[in-house]
């Protein structure tokens, strides 16, 4: 089974917030969580907030601590290629499915 830790890009801050971070065994259908807020309550708060928002980065891993490495750094936008168009040839094995972001 694939494992993800994944980046979502939020279109403008909320509060102070610009990403989430977030870790699946199923990525698409945690993202159909998200986008039907019964997933993260962040995530919730944005979709209510109606702020689009896409996943923009993802990392193959075998558990969740990778995921809480990235977050313990506390600076998301360093790994976000949205942010930092440094970074070029990433990875994100998630496809957003025909009909668009959220």
């Amino acid at each position: 089974m694939t494992q993800h830790v994944y980046l979502i890009h939020f279109d403008r801050k909320y509060h102070h917030a610009e990403h989430y971070i977030g870790y699946s065994k199923c990525l698409p259908d945690r993202i159909e969580h998200h986008k039907h807020n019964t997933g993260a309550k962040l995530l919730k708060a944005i979709n209510q907030a109606d702020i689009t928002w896409n996943v923009v980065r993802t990392w193959r891993v075998d558990g969740q601590g990778f995921e809480r490495q990235l977050k313990n750094q506390k600076h998301s936008a360093r790994f976000c290629p949205v942010c930092n168009p440094d970074l070029v040839g990433i990875k994100n094995d998630y496809q957003e499915p025909k009909g668009g972001s959220v």
